[in-house]
């Protein structure tokens, strides 16, 4: 039984530190678990979109005006090169264009048609994104959240047209994206049509996309919710039912520039002008709309740090942007000095949780930690449970997604050596049973912020 009664105040402090700080452990494959090995091909089938796609119960998108499949496919094959146009037919082949798990009930094709033929955002190229977005697609565990050089004549260049004083760094930053890279990687992985709807409404001339949600995906009933959509200062429409809720969620200004740079001078494993734009959206909404892709810094009420994201502000983006009413269990217990002093519930507990998400088809972000040689917490980073496997001997593997390792295939880490550094992770309320008394880390918190407004 999982019993979290309190929540250590240290826990607060290291959320942000844990969910994306740049200082973290990301990259360094030498501070992952021991066990780790990367998938064999014959095995990354059992871990790709094209077995996980399902039909959208909502209501179709109109498509009257929409040509047909197979005209819709030879526009957008024009514009690809010889590489696209093989993870096109890929896509093809899997029936991943026709997947209409959106928001609006379009498919993974019509989007890529509005790519090809509607006006996009001036320096952007339509032929480009469409082959960013077909190429994840087809291999989602090549997204990444490494931020692009930029050339000094640019950056220089980028100074004088914002009005920024130019940084010593010229802009290059430590990416502390890893929240919202897995939330990207598992919109690839899971709903293939809603990550190219965004991808089309992020690059076009709207510069946006509009989700709809219930309120009870993300609140606990109609105060909560209206709370929340305010103080995340959520550009947002309530039905008149008082559940529906339509929340605009777009990149922040800068966005624009990181995704032009990529769009010139993309590097080998580093961000697509895809990435960047989903990414900018996703860490836009969670920090209450303060973030700027520029330096990849945020502001806003819920984290005394400029980086990362709060273990609060994941939770609330993992909810709207999966419409799935989520719960972050923190298993670790840290005091006030950021040592780990033990666990709020046993190994098996952790992964039964684990193991029923994987189950409802859903995975799952992780926040773990990096402990020095005396069990203090200096570092973290959040990467993607997709998967669990046993070898002959019946030793358990996870199989999971790090956006920041530069390997382009699902990886696996044994249990006994993950589980123990799992501070927290996005739990499915229907994952956890009646018996778990789960009380999230930020409820007192807020509690406290709401009393202090009201």
């Amino acid at each position: 039984m999982l019993n979290i009664s309190k929540i250590n105040s240290a826990d607060s402090v290291l959320l942000n530190r844990i969910s994306g700080k740049k200082k973290s452990i990301s990259g360094n494959t030498q501070s992952m678990p021991e066990n780790l090995s990367k998938i064999n091909s014959s095995n990354l089938q059992a871990y790709h979109p094209s077995f996980t796609a399902t039909k959208n119960k909502k209501t179709p998108a109109n498509t009257s005006k929409m040509p047909s499949f197979n005209q819709q496919y030879k526009i957008i094959n024009s514009k690809l090169d010889k590489e696209s146009k093989i993870a096109l037919n890929n896509l093809k082949a899997k029936g991943i264009l026709t997947d209409d798990s959106s928001n609006d009930g379009s498919t993974v094709i019509e989007n890529l048609y509005k790519i090809a033929t509607e006006e996009r955002i001036p320096g952007l190229n339509d032929g480009l994104i469409i082959s960013e977005v077909v190429k994840a697609l087809d291999n989602p565990y090549s997204i990444t959240q490494k931020f692009g050089d930029i050339p000094q004549n640019v950056a220089q260049e980028i100074s004088n047209e914002t009005g920024s004083e130019f940084p010593q760094n010229g802009y290059n930053v430590i990416s502390s994206s890893c929240v919202a890279a897995s939330m990207e990687f598992n919109l690839a992985s899971r709903k293939p049509a809603e990550f190219a709807r965004f991808a089309e409404g992020l690059s076009g001339t709207d510069y946006s996309v509009d989700k709809k949600v219930k309120m009870s995906d993300f609140s606990e009933g109609t105060a909560d919710g209206i709370w929340k959509l305010r103080e995340f200062n959520t550009t947002s429409k309530i039905e008149s039912n008082w559940d529906d809720v339509t929340i605009n969620l777009h990149p922040d200004r800068n966005a624009i520039v990181r995704a032009r740079v990529q769009t010139s001078y993309k590097d080998p494993n580093e961000r697509s002008c895809v990435d960047v734009l989903i990414q900018s959206a996703i860490l836009n909404l969670c920090s209450q709309n303060s973030y700027d892709a520029l330096v990849d810094e945020r502001s806003g009420k819920f984290n005394p740090d400029k980086s990362g994201l709060t273990d609060f502000e994941k939770n609330f983006g993992e909810q709207v942007i999966f419409e799935t009413p989520k719960i972050s269990v923190v298993y670790q217990d840290i005091d006030e000095n950021g040592y780990l002093t033990g666990y709020n519930c046993k190994p098996e507990e952790t992964k039964q949780h684990i193991l029923k998400s994987l189950e409802l088809g859903q995975n799952v972000i992780i926040g773990y930690t990096h402990l020095d040689e005396n069990k203090k917490v200096d570092g973290g980073h959040e990467i993607t449970i997709v998967g669990y496997e046993q070898d002959n001997e019946g030793k358990g593997y996870f199989v999971c997604n790090d956006t920041d390792d530069e390997i382009d295939a699902p990886i696996k880490v044994s249990e006994e050596s993950l589980l123990p550094l799992i501070h927290h992770a996005g739990i499915s309320k229907e994952a956890l049973s009646a018996d778990d008394v789960v009380v999230e880390p930020w409820r007192e918190i807020l509690e406290n912020i709401k009393s202090s407004v009201a």
